[in-house]
Order: structure tokens, then C-alpha cells, then sequence
């Protein structure tokens, strides 16, 4: 099984060979600069899970933040201790090692290789492998060059970037390995994991640097050129049949291999590309890889070495002159984002010229042609995509498999500034729910233009994408900013509004457990219902539970009740008679607290006075007569409810464990797709989730409010399909991962 080593912190048995002088040195030099990076990680630990706590939903997730803060401060020089000891080890190990250099036979980590690891170590093994890839593309230079030198002094092993103490591989399992000594929940390791890659491996360069600098003042291959590494690949032409197809060597470089599973994919050298289409007989079939090359007889023969009839080949020069035509014929041709485009079949585009008809394509060119068709084949039925950001993307396919052609490099860069164009405008775009709201969006009109430009201006000269790159992201972040400010704005209402109800729904219960079973004067009750509740709910919502203005509401509201009623004891009338003027001045300090209009607090407050003297006069005479006459004043007592009960709500218990967790996924920032009643498709982002009742808002791409669901509701949407969450990871690396993945189970099944 192939799948991510940890590096053993400890090593067993004593004979280790001594380190030549100059690894010692850089050795020691190393220890003390990724010490320095750890401590910058750990100062910033508690910023980070802070400020996770503070965002947090429920008591569970920030208890758990704050609990793993205590530990992580308890432990971490453990932890630093932990990683600079297996860093001395693995330079012993990297120098020692007799057998083949770990994981030399393959750089890749097969999917079942992955469905074999809990998920603990798969989430820890991606975690791991996103990190490598970033970070080896990111110095992939000077990782090359310090491992070519550090394998110049090993005499007893290969030194491979793989098991390069300083490499990328070596130091994320070193740190994952770390961790697995600290108690905490998986989603604290993966944080650390994030800062880690954050805080230390983004910030290598000065290690490099210095350790590069200590060779070169050594002598040790001080003439090394800045050039990318070549991967080891299997070879399937030989130098004479590359010279003849006119691509010269075919010596691609390669920054690092394939990994799919990361999330976040690195990058792979075009001469895999060229070794997976050969081995999957995917070559000149269109964009499926489990099509044949039926009649592409120069490519499959020369993968072959089976005779066949030699057409002229049209170089590379000739090929980029026929897409260009074929590009700008493209602009002619409106823009329909209404409807999902066709993939273009490029390659008998090219074939079907006047001037190239009797020609065919160098097979680089053809595996260029063919890998970049795979490629949007995906995005085109990539359901995370909108449609009208299909039609856009569509028409970018000649430019890039142009791009492909003229630059092999844009495979393997993962930062190349095309891939990230094309990343840019699927997350640009993914509020976008129809057409007909694009029309006056101008976000759109802009990611329109740039598309425009592109097939306008791209020729030959790949600067335009980076040009046309930072001019997209300083639009987009322009747009975000006042999106962001509208959302915040919608947040802010909707979290007021959610203290309200709960404010509301506490009064509510507090006034129908007071004056269940009581008889009231109706006026008296439209009185509690209608203007008490709002003057308690107001005091909640400003002061609290614990002010002292809501206790004092709260006695007002006990007051008033108990006035109310009929008394069997004179001494209680006495009392109650003492008790009006001080409740009739709390009433009117509540009401005049509340703005009501001054006719309103003293129509009441002259109701009370009235119907409370008639009252105490009604209870002497009954108490000292020993009959009770009528009341003076003509009023109904009735029985009343004075709140109504809350609307009830779809119970998410109710449902599947495996909907729930779905629910789950679904967190702030969260874009999801809904089909509305009326069959129309609305893509939205999840802003916050109020309580009480676990309300989710969501706003559109604009910030604005379009919907709000419980979690009842939205459990009942995802077991009727008719919610999805969007993929929000980058479409060009969705893409990459996807074919990739088909072409090496196609080769692993061909091998069968």
C-alpha cells in the first residue's frame, strides 16, 4: 500500500554513521530556524482558536476551542521538542538507510489506498499530502537543488525530495506525527495542521536559502542552474521520434507529482500527462478517456513502433496559427448563458482546414490537444457550476489548449496564472442563479469582458492572462467588499431580530405561566398582551435578565395580577389599596419608557385607578356585610389566554442520521442550490443561523436576505433533493483531479 509515511521520531538501534561536517552544520542551522517558526506558530494558536470560539454556533464548539487552547499551551514544548528530535533523526535516517529511499516506487497515494485508513488518518493523510503539494510547487527550485546536494555527500543512499530531511514530505509528516501525542478532537489537529503550513512551511525560503548557501561555500555542485526538476517517468518515445514529430526533446519539467485527494491539487509535469494517455490508449479519442484513437494512425503508431502511413506534421508554429484563426472566428458567435455549450472537438477543427487537411498533429501537440478537451469536457458538466458561467468558460477552451502548447509548464505551475484566471471566474460566479438576473449584474458584464479579451487578445504571448488575472481580482475584490458590507448588515438585522423573538418567546411563556387560570377584566388582559409584554420584552433585550429593570417589570406584572383579583381577607384589601399609587406610577414609567402616546397611558391608568377602588369597595362590602353586592362599574370577567403558543416546527430528529449530517456540512459561508416551487434554480449563501429555532439566512452573492429556513425545513429540502451543497474548491483543479483519477484506474485496469 502506498499512502503517506509518518517519520518515526524515534530511531531504533545505535550504529549510525557520522554526518559529513557540512550536513551537521546545516543540520543545526535548521533546528534552530524551524524552532523560531514553531514558537511563531504556537504565539498564534490561541489567536486562531479564539477567534474560531468566538464565531462558533453552539457551547460544544467553544468549549471544545477553549479546551484545546489550555491543552495546547500545557504541551507545546512537547510538541517543538517532539518535531526538532525527529528532525535530528530523519537527517540520520535520510543518511543511513540502506534499502530504497521511502516511497521512491511511487510518489502517488492510490484511492484505496485511502479507503484503508480510518478517517482520523485520512483527514490527517490529505492534510499532509495538501500541504506538500503547495509547498513543493512553492520552492520547488530550491528543494530540487538542496536535494541534488545533499545526494552528492550520501554514500550509502539515495537522497530523493521525498526523504530530504528538509523537504516538504519529511517536515508535515514530522509535524503530523507531532500531534498524534496531543488530545484533542481531529478538527484541532487539522487546524494546527493549516497554521502549521501558515506559519512554517510558507515561510522555508530563508531555510532553503541557507542551507543551499552552505553547500555552494562547500564546493558542493556549486554550478547547479535554476531550473525546475525532472520527475522520473516511464519513457514512451524514444529522441528520434520526438525530433521527428517536430517537439524537440520532450525533457518536461515537473514541479511534483498528482495528488488528488489533497483538495487542493499540486501539479503534475506534462510527461505524465503524455504517460497516462499512452497507457489508457485515451490519445485522439475526444474528451473521454475510455475512448480509442480511431483514426489517429501517426499517434498510435509511434506509441507502438507498428508501421503506418506517415502524414507531414503540422509543428507547433502551423498549429497555433490555425487555433488562432479558429479563435477569433469564435467571437463572432454570441454568447448564450442560457444553455450548457458543447465541447468543441478541436482536433478536427484544426484536421478539417484547407491548409492542414492532408497533415496531422505532432503527438505533444495531440496529447495537448486531447488532455485539455478531457479538462473542459469536466467543467462543462461540473454540476457546481452555473450554466451561464459554462457558457463562459466554454469559450476559453482553444485559448487554453493554445496556452497548453506554447507553455507545458501550465500543468504542473499550480500558481500559473491561466489556471488561476479560470479559478478566479468559477468562484466569482458561483451566486449566480439565472440568466435573466446576469443581465443587469455587473459582475458578470466584467467576467464577460475578461473572457472577450482573452479570445481577443491572446495570441501567442501568455502575459495576458496574468494581466487579465490581477485586473479580475481587483474588481472581485471591490464587489466582495460591498457585498460583504451588505451581508453584515442583513446579519446584524437578522441577529436582532432573533434576540427579539427570543426575548419575546421568554416573556411569552413567563406572562402565560402568571396568568394561567386567572379571570381578568378584558381590558386588563388587552393590557398585559398588547403593552406589558413589549415593555418587559424591550428591558430583556437592552438590560438583560439580571437588571434590575426587569426584575422590578417583572413584580409590576405580579402586582397588577394579584390586584386583579377578588380578596378574601381585609387586610390584604388594605394592602392592595396602599399598592395602586406605586403600581399605577411603575404602569406609566413602563409605558412612557415604551413611547406610548400620552392618551393611551392615561386612559389606562384611569381605568386601574377606577376599577380597582370599585373592586376594594366590592370586597369590604362583601367581607363585612357577609354579601357581596354588584360592581359598580360594568365589566366582564373572563378567562383568557394572554399569549398565543409558538408556531411549531419540523423536528430534525426526525430524520436520518445520514441527513443530519449533511445539515452539518452545511456552515456559515456555505453555498448551497435549492429548487424553488415554481422550478427555478436559486443559488445562495448561508450568512448566519439565529437562534432561537436554529434559523439559517441566506443572502445572495449581493448580501442581500433570500431565504430563511430552520434546520427542520432544510433536512425535509435534502431528503427531497431539492437542495445541494456547491463545491466551493477551484474548478480547474476539480477538473485535473477528476481526469487524472480516470486515466490511472483506466491504466490500473488495462495492467489487469
Amino acid at each position: 500500500m502506498s499512502q503517506v509515511k509518518v517519520v518515526e521520531l524515534n530511531v531504533e538501534g545505535n550504529q549510525r554513521a557520522t554526518l559529513p561536517p557540512i550536513v551537521h552544520t546545516i543540520r543545526q542551522q535548521s533546528k534552530k530556524q524551524l524552532n523560531e517558526l514553531l514558537q511563531n506558530l504556537f504565539n498564534n494558536t490561541d489567536d486562531a482558536l479564539f477567534e474560531l470560539a468566538d464565531r462558533s454556533q453552539s457551547d460544544q464548539h467553544q468549549e471544545m476551542y477553549f479546551d484545546s487552547m489550555r491543552m495546547i499551551r500545557l504541551h507545546r514544548k512537547t510538541l517543538a521538542s517532539n518535531f526538532i528530535r525527529g528532525l535530528n533523526d530523519s537527517y540520520h535516517d535520510a543518511f543511513n538507510s540502506t534499502g530504497p529511499a521511502d516511497g521512491e516506487d511511487s510518489d502517488e497515494i492510490d484511492a484505496e489506498d485511502y479507503a484503508l485508513l480510518d478517517q482520523d488518518e485520512l483527514e490527517m493523510t490529505v492534510a499532509v499530502s495538501g500541504i506538500v503539494s503547495k509547498v513543493t510547487s512553492q520552492y520547488s527550485i530550491a528543494v530540487m537543488q538542496l536535494t541534488k546536494r545533499l545526494d552528492f555527500l550520501a554514500k550509502r543512499t539515495t537522497i530523493t525530495e521525498r526523504n530530504n530531511p528538509l523537504g516538504p514530505q519529511a517536515l508535515s509528516s514530522l509535524f503530523a506525527n507531532a500531534l498524534e501525542t496531543l488530545e484533542v478532537d481531529i478538527k484541532i489537529r487539522i487546524i494546527l495542521m493549516k497554521l502549521f503550513e501558515r506559519f512554517v512551511m510558507e515561510r522555508l525560503g530563508p531555510v532553503y536559502e541557507n542551507a543551499n548557501r552552505a553547500l555552494v561555500d562547500a564546493d558542493v555542485h556549486p554550478d547547479l542552474k535554476n531550473k525546475a526538476p525532472k520527475r522520473a517517468g516511464p519513457v514512451t518515445r524514444t529522441a528520434a521520434s520526438n525530433q521527428q514529430s517536430g517537439q524537440g526533446s520532450r525533457e518536461q519539467s515537473s514541479t511534483g507529482g498528482f495528488n488528488g485527494m489533497s483538495g487542493g491539487v499540486g501539479s503534475i509535469g506534462f510527461d505524465t500527462v503524455q504517460s497516462l494517455l499512452s497507457g489508457t490508449s485515451a490519445r485522439s479519442g475526444g474528451s473521454n478517456p475510455e475512448q480509442h484513437a480511431h483514426g489517429h494512425q501517426q499517434g498510435a503508431g509511434a506509441a507502438s513502433g507498428s508501421p503506418v502511413m506517415s502524414l507531414p506534421r503540422l509543428d507547433s508554429g502551423e498549429l497555433i496559427q490555425v487555433l488562432s484563426r479558429l479563435q477569433d472566428a469564435a467571437q463572432v458567435d454570441p454568447i448564450d448563458i442560457e444553455h450548457i455549450p458543447e465541447l468543441s472537438d478541436v482536433r478536427s477543427l484544426v484536421l478539417a482546414q484547407p491548409d492542414t487537411a492532408k497533415k496531422s498533429l505532432g503527438q505533444a501537440d495531440d496529447d495537448a490537444v486531447n488532455f485539455v478537451g478531457m479538462l473542459f469536457d469536466y467543467i462543462l458538466n461540473d454540476r457546481n457550476l452555473a450554466i451561464p458561467m459554462k457558457a463562459l468558460i466554454g469559450r476559453l477552451q482553444i485559448p487554453i489548449i493554445k496556452l497548453a502548447i506554447i507553455d507545458k509548464t501550465f500543468f504542473e505551475k499550480t500558481a500559473h496564472p491561466a489556471r488561476a484566471l479560470l479559478n478566479e471566474l468559477s468562484s466569482a460566479g458561483i451566486g449566480w442563479s439565472s440568466a435573466n438576473e446576469l443581465k443587469r449584474d455587473a459582475l458578470y458584464n466584467k467576467i464577460e469582458s475578461v473572457v472577450l479579451r482573452v479570445l481577443n487578445e491572446f495570441n501567442d504571448n501568455p502575459d495576458v492572462f496574468a494581466e487579465l488575472l490581477a485586473e479580475l481580482r481587483q474588481y472581485v475584490s471591490k464587489d466582495n467588499r460591498r457585498s460583504v458590507l451588505v451581508e453584515q448588515r442583513v446579519k446584524e438585522s437578522e441577529v436582532g431580530k432573533a434576540k427579539t423573538t427570543e426575548a419575546k418567546l421568554k416573556v411569552q411563556n413567563l406572562v402565560n405561566q402568571k396568568a394561567c387560570g386567572l379571570r381578568l377584566p378584558s381590558e386588563a388582559g388587552k393590557f398585559i398582551s398588547e403593552t406589558w409584554t413589549r415593555v418587559l420584552t424591550l428591558r430583556i433585550i437592552k438590560l438583560g435578565e439580571s437588571s434590575a429593570q426587569w426584575n422590578a417589570g417583572v413584580k409590576t406584572l405580579d402586582d397588577l395580577l394579584w390586584v386583579l383579583q377578588p380578596l378574601s381577607d381585609l387586610e390584604e384589601v388594605e394592602n392592595r389599596d396602599q399598592l395602586v399609587q406605586s403600581l399605577v406610577t411603575e404602569i406609566y414609567a413602563g409605558m412612557t419608557e415604551l413611547g406610548c402616546p400620552d392618551e393611551e397611558t392615561e386612559g389606562f391608568q384611569n381605568w386601574l385607578t377606577e376599577h380597582l377602588y370599585s373592586l376594594s369597595a366590592n370586597d369590604r362590602a362583601y367581607l363585612e356585610e357577609d354579601e357581596r353586592p354588584e360592581l359598580d362599574v360594568d365589566e366582564a370577567l373572563m378567562e383568557e389566554i394572554i399569549l398565543a403558543s409558538p408556531p411549531t416546527v419540523i423536528d430534525e430528529r426526525a430524520f436520518p442520521e445520514t441527513i443530519i449530517e449533511q445539515l452539518k456540512l452545511i456552515t456559515e459561508g456555505t453555498w448551497i442550490e435549492i429548487s424553488t416551487d415554481d422550478d427555478r434554480m436559486l443559488r445562495c449563501k448561508l450568512a448566519t443561523i439565529t437562534q432561537p429555532g436554529n434559523n439559517y439566512i441566506f443572502v445572495n452573492r449581493r448580501g442581500m436576505k433570500v431565504l430563511e429556513k430552520n434546520r427542520g425545513e432544510l433536512a425535509e429540502m435534502v431528503e427531497n433533493k431539492t437542495l445541494k451543497r456547491i463545491d466551493e474548491s477551484q474548478v480547474f483543479d476539480r477538473a485535473l483531479q477528476s481526469v487524472i483519477g480516470n486515466l490511472r484506474q483506466l491504466q490500473r485496469e488495462r495492467g489487469q
